[in-house]
């Protein structure tokens, strides 16, 4: 089982940016584990990249503050047991976001998240980007020639409602791009 939520952007304005890559990612199809996240979460990144090269749009930065708050996000996830863009207590990704110390005060911005889960073998970094580009609002989160930056947080659990017993993961990937300070 593969659930890929609706991909959230908040902001709008696009236009293109010329990029090609032949990168090859490693660790695709590993399934998370407590021991590899960190390796789930660089291919994960990889193959989003590749997919944007694939589209002309320029790769994404690695950002600590956007991977820290999807990480939080993730692991809320599977500790409170829902699967969705807002908590339980009602926070949403905007306000994850700029609790994450991503955004300047007084600044200009564009910024999206994308949440997944998987059980098995869906849970891989293949199936996971696969599942994203296959949705219309995941995909435009992943292509938006705007975002620059990125975080990815996995957690190696899915939440019980969904994982029907089986071991998993869940995702969340952040995306930003600050253009006025």
């Amino acid at each position: 089982m593969v659930l890929p939520s609706t991909g959230v952007a908040f902001g709008a304005s696009h236009h293109r940016v010329a990029a090609t890559s032949n990168a090859s990612c490693a660790d695709t199809q590993l399934t998370p584990t407590r021991d590899n996240a960190t390796r789930v979460e660089a291919a994960t990144f990889c193959l989003v990249n590749v997919q944007r090269a694939r589209h002309g749009r320029r790769a994404l930065r690695q950002n600590a503050d956007l991977a820290r708050s999807s990480a939080r996000h993730s692991e809320d996830m599977v500790s409170e047991n829902y699967f969705d863009h807002v908590s339980p207590g009602g926070e949403t990704p905007l306000a994850r976001i700029k609790a994450s110390t991503y955004l300047p005060r007084r600044s200009t911005y564009l910024v999206g998240e994308n949440i997944a889960l998987g059980t098995m073998q869906l849970a891989t970094p293949a199936s996971i980007v696969a599942s994203w580009m296959k949705s219309a609002d995941h995909r435009a989160n992943i292509l938006n020639p705007d975002f620059r930056d990125s975080g990815i947080g996995v957690v190696a659990q899915a939440p019980r409602r969904y994982a029907s017993g089986l071991r998993g993961a869940t995702y969340t990937q952040q995306f930003g791009v600050i253009a006025a300070r």
